[in-house]
């Protein structure tokens, strides 16, 4: 009998050929916001490796939102047709494409003209710019011909600092109540959907917890997901956590042999939402996966790091099912000097091989 996570799903109106997902992991590969050889490469080996659905690393919905120049920009003028190219060769190996849209919030690189702002300082009239710039950003992948886009409404950039009460202090409306703090979230949403039409898919990427004290409730969260799906959401994508480090607060934790360490949350947004729940992080071995799949409501799991270290992971799979090889060191996230996302363990291996 087929495992499972081999059988294809439906995101709106789109079939995805499997429940396999590569999911967001920043590529460090742009050059000056503009997408790469490298960029197409890394994409092409990734549709090559057998995911149903690749969404890509987080891309700045304008140049001066962006966490670096490494980081695409979503709105330089050659940005559809260089887009279009990766499309291309991700869709020629039958899997899916979305982009991962994201306004980095305070994390935008420390230079004259990006938008360094945070939650609390931000203007009214700069949040109405960043409403903007993410409605013509998915305009812009539309018209590329990716298959969706996704908002990354999660690990302590812009969005996921109006929702958190540790991070928004705010007396206005876009601060107190869940309503307010996610009043961000909803405008983004609805300038994208304004934008791109009611049969492009559009999800989020969203923080369950923030996995410190003083955090968004389950009970918020899910009032959160409730209304996003009411006004037209095609996904949700359950993540957790504030900052990408090794401590214990870390969206990206070292898991042992404890897999899915977000999956409760995702359990209970799939129990009451009708659209798709993707459950993402810690999840090694196909066994394990399968037991979720079959006994939860989850539509499918969203793979990082694994990704990273086995770019070919759904098609080892398929002839071996073996534990996957990630040890969530987090030291991919150290690979601005590589010109792209790397494996440092794997580069360590390889490097002893030809010594």
């Amino acid at each position: 009998m087929a495992e499972k996570f081999f059988d294809s799903f439906q995101i709106g109106g789109l079939k995805i050929k499997n429940r396999l997902v590569a999911s967001a992991m920043f590529e460090y590969a742009a050059d000056n916001g503009k997408i790469t050889e490298t960029f197409l490469n890394h994409y092409k080996k990734l549709s090559q490796g057998g995911w149903g659905l690749i969404i890509t690393g987080m891309q700045a919905v304008s140049a001066s939102g962006a966490i670096a120049p490494i980081m695409i920009n979503a709105a330089y003028p050659a940005y559809v047709s260089d887009m279009k190219k990766v499309v291309e060769e991700v869709h020629s190996s039958g899997a899916k494409i979305f982009v991962q849209l994201q306004h980095a919030g305070t994390r935008t690189f420390p230079a004259e003209g990006y938008d360094k702002f945070s939650v609390d300082d931000a203007t009214e009239e700069q949040l109405d710019t960043v409403i903007k710039n993410f409605g013509k950003a998915a305009m812009n992948c539309k018209a590329a011909g990716v298959d969706g886009v996704q908002i990354h409404a999660a690990h302590g950039f812009l969005i996921n600092s109006f929702l958190s009460p540790s991070m928004n202090h705010r007396a206005d409306k876009f601060g107190g109540s869940i309503e307010n703090r996610a009043r961000l979230l909803f405008e983004i949403y609805d300038s994208i959907r304004a934008g791109v039409g009611e049969n492009f898919i559009v999800g989020v990427k969203f923080p369950f917890s923030d996995l410190i004290e003083q955090s968004i409730t389950p009970e918020e969260s899910l009032k959160v997901c409730a209304e996003l799906e009411r006004r037209g959401l095609d996904f949700i994508e359950i993540s957790s956590g504030l900052v990408m480090d090794e401590s214990k607060f870390s969206f990206t934790p070292r898991i042992g042999k404890k897999e899915a360490p977000f999956l409760e949350s995702a359990k209970l947004a799939a129990d009451n939402l009708k659209i798709p729940v993707l459950s993402v992080c810690g999840y090694r071995t196909p066994g394990f996966i399968e037991k979720v799949l079959s006994e939860t409501k989850i539509a499918a799991v969203s793979f990082g790091r694994p990704t990273v270290r086995e770019p070919d992971l759904p098609n080892r799979w398929r002839v071996d099912k073996s534990r996957a090889k990630c040890i969530s060191c987090n030291k991919c996230k150290d690979s601005v000097a590589d010109g792209v996302i790397t494996c440092q363990v794997e580069k360590l291996l390889l490097r002893s091989k030809n010594l």
